[in-house]
């Protein structure tokens, strides 16, 4: 079982307040609002209606007829499923015994019971942020084929199966696939932009992210380092710093190196050749995560047992993810 001690949490919220601890602290969290579209109300299925840009429907008018010439709107339709996720810990309460840690434990005969407690409160921020970083692991690595990935078809997974996605992709040659160099990592962000389908180069630079390994997030830094005129812009927002290309914010993604040791996604695989290292540039509007924060049945619960002498923790929730147009986006993979 899971040590609480590193990975738990404790408080005790249910039903409506589930979104106090939840949604709030975890879907409001710099990394997953500001990058990705956070839908709270999906109950179980939400049905996505998109409908791809109308062109060439302006014709000469030849004769009065409700068929002549006519064209569809193309609605297509994709499905948000937000499967049941599952989060369970413990904690045996005589982990810290002997330690400076033991001050923190109540007096007299609830002794053992840590709840409400200093220890408690860190414990749940510690939670909180790893709940926050695993949802953001599933989002893009979720496969129910994978342990630790399943209850969620992840973005790879459903781009990887999305024939104009796939068709789209780009690579770029790397003396080595593993460790880009600078020029290497500046030539991948520049074709994913200016290689990218028109509706992505419309859609406003504030609006979309390029989502990149941190190899080529870290080598493309190199560029702007000494140099005072670049095509990136820096600046430092709330402490953090931010990086951009061509006025688009770049992304380091830390999650994509364990999603990509662990399932070797075929977005990343190259004329059979699975590689570790790539970028996809995005609107971000159209990468969405669903969840409804409200389900009377969702719940984050934590007791002690004088049984066992233990504290608990129970939580579960329900999470699905989507995107919407094949037209916003644009992979490139960094290649041998």
């Amino acid at each position: 079982m899971a040590n609480v001690a590193n990975k738990g949490t404790f408080a005790t919220y249910s039903g409506a307040n589930l979104n106090e601890i939840f949604y709030e602290p975890v879907f409001r969290s710099d990394d997953i609002m500001r990058n990705y579209r956070v839908l709270p109300n999906v109950k179980h299925k939400m049905n996505v209606f998109t409908s791809a840009a109308l062109t060439k429907i302006v014709q000469k008018y030849t004769a009065c007829s409700a068929s002549s010439g006519s064209t569809q709107f193309n609605i297509d339709e994709k499905t948000i499923t937000a499967g049941r996720m599952r989060v369970a810990l413990e904690q045996c309460t005589d982990e810290f015994f002997g330690t400076y840690i033991e001050e923190m434990y109540r007096n007299g005969a609830d002794v053992m019971n840590i709840e409400g407690t200093q220890l408690a409160d860190a414990i749940v921020d510690r939670a909180v942020k790893g709940i926050a970083q695993d949802v953001v692991r599933l989002a893009w690595g979720g496969d129910d084929s994978t342990a630790n990935y399943q209850g969620v078809t992840g973005w790879i997974k459903l781009m990887g199966d999305d024939t104009t996605v796939e068709g789209a992709k780009r690579a770029v040659t790397c003396a080595d696939s593993t460790a880009p160099t600078a020029a290497e990592a500046l030539s991948i962000i520049r074709r994913a932009y200016d290689e990218a389908p028109a509706a992505l180069q419309q859609v406003p630079a504030s609006d979309k992210k390029m989502y990149v390994s941190p190899a080529i997030y870290n080598a493309y830094l190199q560029n702007l380092e000494g140099t005072s005129a670049d095509l990136a812009i820096t600046n430092t927002q709330d402490g953090l710093l931010i990086v951009k290309f061509r006025g688009v914010e770049l992304v380091a993604m830390y999650e994509w190196d364990t999603i990509l040791a662990d399932l070797n996604p075929t977005m990343f695989d190259i004329s059979g050749t699975d590689y570790t290292n790539g970028l996809c540039y995005c609107a971000v509007d159209n990468l969405i995560i669903g969840s409804d924060v409200t389900d009377p049945e969702g719940s984050f619960k934590v007791f002690y047992d004088d049984l066992e002498e233990k504290m608990f923790f129970r939580g579960y929730f329900k999470l699905g993810v989507q995107f919407l147009y094949p037209s916003l986006v644009q992979w490139v993979i960094a290649k041998a």
